[in-house]
């Protein structure tokens, strides 16, 4: 694999160029399970797609065309198809130039066909990019990439009935009885090691529970104290597929600097990990704490990032045991912006994450918004347990419509109406943190 064909494969692909197009062409890029090559868009023989005359729809032949090449890759390896580069006849078919040939409107016919595949693909992917990029100085044509990972929901197909394809060497073809067989195993092995891994990571929070607080030091070397209130909180990231890190590399790059959410510091910590990193089973571990909260944070080789410990309750008018929900959300901006970062280290932007959220009540908790509404003077948390979640992100560009889930599971749980949204520029703090 050339590393631009690398590139295209698994840089953000909002990072990718023009530019990677020609180096893609100089370099004849041959088709292979992971690269489909389109001269246009597909059509019926000795005829052209009404998108490359100027026309305002997509024919059903380049619709149909260009679903069964993204089916047929997440059924197997995941990949992309690159829709603007001539081919040769030979077989495999390489890419052939000395020049893209350009897409007329690409970037609305980027939005239109994500609107298309979205709507044709069953049951729908989780991981689906489609972007248009434009030729530099031109009036709007360029080349299509759509992109899309090894499924986790596979098999998929796309149409009425649904049509299942999945990619041999260069060639999408449909898959038999033995093929659906062993992706249905594959997918059901997926799912259990996530369902696995969580299991882990909820049974940590249950057994700091059942240590108790009292045996928890804080930074300022004194212990929890036995009578003080406290409610245990867990948020939780997996990565579908085993992002294969190493423990030396999560210590050195893979995020060890948090986002800081504007308004009151999250409830376990702000920006910044005080505590040194320790190698743990499959990871690394470190500990964050203040007077008012104990934390432990762990990264996981494999694509995990997990976070769990108590939030001490504070004295609010008639209550000694209130505590504010807006500081829980953060927690888990946190958490998906790191995942993220794990996600792009290991060159796995295809990877679907799974996002969960726990609270655990063991004694009497008492929600406060702390903005002067009606409720404002308290709802009794009434269930010992609630989890949110867990919450699938494929997309970056859908991280606030999960997050927005998330965030209103939390306020939910704990009995309450959203009362503030938390908003952040992710992709901003992303390339800031991948330029530092």
């Amino acid at each position: 694999m050339t590393v631009t064909l690398r590139r295209i494969l698994e840089a953000p692909i909002a990072d990718l160029t023009f530019t990677d197009i020609e180096t893609l062409i100089r370099e004849e890029a041959e088709e292979g399970p992971r690269l489909e090559l389109k001269r246009g868009l597909p059509a019926n023989d000795r005829q052209v797609d009404p998108w490359m005359t100027g026309g305002g729809r997509i024919g059903n032949p380049a619709r149909d065309g260009l679903a069964k090449e993204v089916v047929a890759l997440a059924n197997a390896y995941g990949g992309a198809v690159v829709v603007g580069v001539d081919e040769t006849d030979d077989h495999p078919k390489r890419a052939r130039g000395p020049d893209p040939v350009v897409v007329p409107r690409v970037v609305e016919l980027a939005e239109r066909m994500q609107q298309t595949l979205d709507s044709l693909i069953d049951p729908p992917l989780a991981v689906l990019e489609v972007r248009g990029i434009e030729r530099p100085g031109g009036d709007g044509e360029g080349v299509l990439i759509i992109r899309t990972g090894s499924s986790t929901r596979a098999p998929h197909g796309h149409g009425r009935p649904p049509l299942a394809y999945m990619r041999r060497g260069s060639r999408s073809e449909p898959m038999t009885m033995r093929d659906l067989q062993s992706v249905l195993f594959e997918t059901r092995t997926r799912g259990e090691r996530v369902a696995a891994l969580l299991a882990e990571r909820r049974a940590a929070l249950t057994s700091m529970v059942a240590r108790g607080a009292a045996r928890l030091t804080l930074s300022t070397g004194q212990p929890v104290r036995a009578d003080q209130v406290a409610l245990y909180f867990r948020c939780t990231l997996i990565a579908t597929e085993d992002l294969q890190l190493r423990t030396d590399d999560l210590t050195r790059q893979a995020g060890m600097i948090r986002p800081r959410p504007g308004g009151a510091p999250p409830a376990f910590g702000g920006g910044i990990f005080h505590m040194g990193w320790h190698p743990r089973l499959h990871g690394v571990e470190t500990i964050d704490s203040s007077q008012r909260h104990f934390s432990r944070w762990f990264f996981g080789d494999h694509g995990i990032v997990d976070v769990y410990g108590l939030l001490m309750c504070d004295t609010y008018r008639q209550h000694t045991d209130a505590f504010p929900p807006s500081l829980f959300p953060p927690v888990a901006l946190q958490v998906l912006a790191l995942g993220e970062r794990l996600r792009r280290f290991a060159s796995r932007p295809e990877v679907e994450l799974v996002l969960e959220c726990e609270f655990i009540f063991p004694g009497t908790a008492t929600a406060v918004a702390g903005d002067g509404r009606p409720f404002d003077d308290g709802v009794q948390i009434t269930e010992p347990e609630a989890r949110i979640g867990p919450f699938s992100l494929g997309n970056l560009e859908d991280w606030r419509t999960v997050f927005a889930e998330v965030e209103r599971g939390i306020w939910n749980a704990c009995g309450m109406r959203v009362a503030g949204h938390l908003d952040f520029p992710l992709e901003q703090w992303l390339a800031e943190m991948g330029a530092a």
